[in-house]
């Protein structure tokens, strides 16, 4: 995995932990983000 240097200083160490239905991404300082809703992706969360 490759991460850019600036979201890395943000984040932290990131975990990457596959699960039953996908997989699930941790890090030590979470920045939010991320989510879909309605088929719909975006960076603002789940709405």
């Amino acid at each position: 995995m490759l991460i850019e240097k600036a979201l890395f200083e943000q984040t932290g160490d990131i975990r990457i932990d596959m699960t039953y239905y996908g997989f699930t991404v941790d890090s030590q300082h979470p920045v939010g983000g991320g989510g879909c809703s309605g088929g719909s992706c975006s960076t603002g969360g789940c709405g």
